[in-house]
């Protein structure tokens, strides 16, 4: 279950989900609330799609939980209808949906959550805070695994909507290296040599900190005068003109590009000098894993869950920064230019630790067993 097929980290896990699973053993099915976005045409053609949207208009007359309802009883019927085994809902509203579809169901559900639970509620769910967390609640206590992304998410989930340890487990994104390989060595030719080229990938939405990295250049370049740096913002949202309006006020248009969304962002990253996650908070991000994959040097914030996890304690395989904190990313940036030797010298290490811990076989075999044990009744 997903929302629709965007161009975000949590779609294309899906994806990557329903690609590789084990056909001689499942048949997958997506159900979404929209049949849109960019990774639509991308679902593999034995997969059976169910919109709620596809034959309906929206209400007239709505009311709060009209919709929400009306999907779950939608959902509801293709679950008996397609005589699902189990369901897997990705995020917290489909985790809401999920849980009132099969209130008197006895197939099996595992839930995901893909942020770093109190902020995300923060962002997703400010609208009738206390109700929404009640029924969040309840709803995650009704699925019969809980699943963080990262162990910070798993720890999140325990602590913010008070789950049971042994409900929650970490089942990490998982990732295609020979495809991530393929993708970023397609042809590229949109960098300087004479240039220090930055890369940060992701959505220009206030949670992803952007404003800081944006912030960290104008201090790079007109006070410390490292005018060879310029920084390249692969991806759009709802912050795009804001971050636009800054960098012409501040006179960076010869130093902040913006790439907009690209359906193969992996060739920016490849060939990067370096690659920055300003993130406020994040689940476990995909596009950092995906530049220690490139093997390009990282920067990124020390945000809740994810990032530590994956650079280690002390920052062994990348470079760690405060969240919200533009002179410390400047600073670090201005090392990496300064020393570059040093931090280039921990990518091979880096890709290594993502090939051990996040392979796509591992992660197939994690998800798989996790579903072969909830489908067999092995619910404690």
């Amino acid at each position: 279950m997903l929302g629709s097929l965007g161009a975000g980290g949590a779609e294309r896990q899906v994806l990557r989900i329903l690609t590789h699973l084990n056909r001689e053993r499942f048949t997958p099915s997506l159900y979404v609330i929209n049949r849109e976005g960019e990774l639509l045409d991308q679902v593999p053609s034995d997969v059976s799609i169910f919109a709620y949207w596809d034959q309906r208009a929206y209400p007239r007359l709505n009311f709060p939980g009209r919709i929400l309802l009306s999907q779950a009883r939608d959902l509801a019927r293709v679950i008996e209808r397609e005589q699902i085994d189990l369901v897997y809902d990705r995020a917290s509203q489909m985790t809401l949906t999920a849980s009132l579809a099969m209130k008197r169901k006895s197939v099996p559900r595992v839930s995901v959550a893909v942020g770093e639970p109190s902020r995300d509620f923060e962002l997703l769910h400010s609208r009738f805070a206390f109700a929404k967390r009640r029924l969040l609640r309840r709803a995650y206590r009704s699925a019969d695994r809980v699943v963080g992304v990262s162990e910070g998410v798993r720890q999140g989930l325990i602590d913010f909507f008070s789950l049971s340890p042994s409900q929650v487990v970490t089942c990490p994104n998982l990732f295609d290296i020979e495809q991530i390989d393929k993708a970023s060595h397609e042809a590229f030719d949109k960098y300087d040599t004479q240039r220090f080229e930055i890369a940060s990938v992701g959505r220009l939405s206030p949670e992803k900190g952007h404003i800081h990295l944006v912030q960290a250049i104008e201090r790079l370049v007109h006070t410390d005068r490292l005018t060879q740096v310029r920084l390249w913002l692969v991806g759009n949202g709802p912050l795009e003109q804001e971050l636009r309006r800054f960098v012409d006020q501040r006179r960076l248009a010869d130093y902040v590009q913006f790439a907009g969304y690209q359906a193969n962002p992996l060739p920016h990253v490849k060939h990067a000098q370096l690659f920055c996650l300003p993130s406020l908070y994040e689940g476990m991000p995909n596009a950092l894993i995906e530049a220690m994959i490139c093997g390009t040097p990282v920067i990124s914030s020390d945000c809740p869950s994810g990032p530590r996890e994956i650079l280690g304690e002390d920052g062994v395989l990348g470079c760690l920064v405060p969240a919200a904190d533009a002179e410390a990313l400047a600073n670090a940036i201005k090392y990496a230019v300064a020393d570059y030797a040093n931090l280039q010298a921990k990518t091979s290490a880096a890709r290594q630790h993502i090939i051990d811990h996040y392979s796509l076989a591992q992660g197939l075999r994690r998800l798989e067993a996790l579903f072969d044990e909830l489908i067999d009744g092995g619910v404690p």
